[in-house]
């Protein structure tokens, strides 16, 4: 399970998504690709990905992600806000922005294991998500049981 804001303005599917990671061949590189469903203008649904530039801040739980979309560099700030002991869930929060559109952004992203929100943990991530400013209803839900097709 992801939960993480959507803009409306984006066209995005947001219940079909994936976040893919894998390690480049530097010292520490690391490329983080979302693929995801986006409606075109004219209503058919595409798949579409994005490759990040992710390195690892000097404070541990810190990554910063870059990413040319269209034209436009954007740049991001990421840390990890909350992550269950045994690792049932993380909770990552993020700030962006692309200077030259004139873009900046925040948000949140919780990951766990199965897919299913951790009942266990709901006032532990609820409190987290405060604390980085963003409210739980300012989220949505990621389910890719239904995915299929997926350019992974």
């Amino acid at each position: 399970m992801a939960l993480h804001d959507c803009h409306p303005c984006c066209c995005c599917v947001c219940n079909l998504q994936h976040q893919l990671y894998s390690y480049g061949k530097g010292k520490g590189q690391m490329w983080y690709e979302p693929v995801f469903k986006a409606i075109t203008l004219d209503g058919h649904e595409v798949w579409r990905r994005r490759r990040y530039r992710v390195r690892r801040g000097t404070t541990p739980g810190t990554f910063y992600y870059s990413v040319l979309d269209n034209g436009v560099t954007s740049n991001e700030y990421w840390r990890i806000l909350d992550c269950a002991e045994d690792l049932t869930y993380c909770l990552f929060y993020y700030a962006g922005a692309a200077a030259t559109a004139g873009l900046s952004y925040s948000g949140a992203v919780l990951g766990t294991a199965d897919g299913s929100w951790p009942e266990a943990y709901t006032d532990r991530i609820h409190g987290a998500l405060h604390t980085a400013g963003i409210e739980p209803w300012e989220l949505s839900s990621v389910d890719n049981s239904q995915c299929v097709g997926a350019p992974l």
